[in-house]
């Protein structure tokens, strides 16, 4: 690890309250705690360092303690588990508009805005209790029996991927069908629905027709799977432990572990980054249209802010790591401040291939330089040159 992918930055650093869940709405940071209290941050702006102000302390948010919240812009609402039930509060009011008596005793619960309606999905003991959204209220649909307690669940297109106990089921709501997957084994499941490519980033939503795929734990190992439930790549991601949870924030993968936060480079397989926190929860979110994510460690906020692309491509070429800066470079080649580094990267990662003999990879990437001088390439083989042969300066 020669680079860092992520900066840490304070939100807020100690509160009054027990923090238990956290989310974005717009460029405000919206916090819940066990207390029923929702406070709303924002980043002051004209300073030189990252600070977040409270901006608002809702005091009587909610009864009962609150386990999960999730901003809806989309349908311009906010959705609050409590341990009672899920409640349903307005946007930009804040004003309670529902409690849904159908979700007590939900556990956790997941909603898919880009189905029509779209479509709330809430665990309660051994079944799966469906909602759809009118346009102004959430309305009972249909219940999907599970054989067991279902602790974590994620759309994926048009199916619900859930691990109820220890073991993956796929169910799709539209046509009953259920489909078991594999076991966890020794740790919790956990179930991430990447966005689809150049999707930003995403904390396991829905999708519509686009072609989705899942990460699901296996031990230390997140397996992608496809929303038939069929592995859909060859390889596995491994951690240094089983994580908790996951979080994708373009183009990195981030594992909460119980000493740290690591973070990988999906695409290349390569842990790039641990961060030395305890987090209890993690978060992507997109302020202004910025990847990032929001952490929970000690009852402490933290956003985790993409480093410029550029510089991390510089650094991981100042340590060598030519294979990895290449996978990143390719990947942010939208970038305008990374796609003139690209035929340099693959000329240096092609001489040093070629230096391990490995010519025939060496030369592919010669070929996808639009920089290389055949030349340059003629050089590397001084037995095919003339005898008279000079090769160019910069070899």
């Amino acid at each position: 690890m020669v680079h860092s992918a992520f900066h840490i930055e304070p939100v807020l650093k100690k509160s009054n309250y027990k923090i238990t869940a956290i989310d974005m709405w717009g460029e405000t940071v919206v916090v819940a705690t066990e207390e029923g209290v929702l406070m709303l941050l924002k980043e002051e702006t004209g300073s030189h360092i990252v600070e977040f102000e409270v901006i608002e302390t809702r005091k009587s948010f909610a009864k009962k303690p609150i386990v999960q919240i999730q901003v809806a812009e989309q349908l311009g609402i906010i959705l609050t588990l409590t341990t009672e039930a899920i409640q349903v509060n307005e946007l930009p009011s804040l004003d309670m508009t529902a409690q849904l008596l159908r979700t007590r005793g939900a556990i956790n619960f997941c909603l898919n805005t880009e189905l029509n309606p779209p479509i709330l999905s809430c665990a309660i003991k051994k079944k799966l209790s469906l909602l759809r959204w009118d346009g102004a209220a959430f309305n009972e649909w249909r219940d999907i029996a599970l054989p067991d307690v279902p602790r974590c669940h994620c759309w994926c297109g048009e199916v619900l991927c859930v691990g109820a106990a220890r073991k993956y089921v796929l169910v799709n709501p539209f046509n009953g069908t259920e489909k078991e997957l594999f076991d966890s084994n020794t740790a919790p499941p956990t179930a991430l629905c990447l966005p689809p490519a150049g999707g930003g980033s995403g904390a396991g939503g829905g999708g519509g027709g686009q072609k989705r795929e899942l990460l699901l734990g296996r031990d230390n190992i997140s397996v992608f799977q496809d929303a038939q439930g069929r592995p859909s790549r060859k390889y596995g991601l491994c951690w240094s432990e089983a994580p908790s949870a996951l979080v994708f924030v373009f183009p990195y993968l981030l594992a909460v572990l119980p000493k740290v936060v690591e973070v990988q480079l999906m695409e290349a397989q390569t842990t790039v980054q641990s961060l030395s926190l305890r987090a209890a929860l993690v978060t992507a979110c997109s302020p202004g249209g910025r990847p990032a994510a929001l952490l929970l460690a000690n009852n402490c906020i933290y956003r985790l802010r993409p480093v410029p692309m550029s510089r991390q491509v510089d650094a991981l070429l100042e340590g060598q790591q030519l294979e990895t800066a290449l996978c990143l470079a390719e990947l942010a080649s939208n970038d305008p401040s990374v796609k003139p580094k690209l035929p340099a990267i693959l000329r240096a990662y092609g001489l040093s291939l070629f230096g391990n003999a490995e010519f025939d990879k060496a030369l592919a990437l010669f070929a996808r330089s639009p920089h290389t001088d055949p030349r340059h390439v003629l050089a590397l083989y001084p037995d095919l040159c003339p005898k008279d042969y000079t090769p160019p300066p910069d070899i």
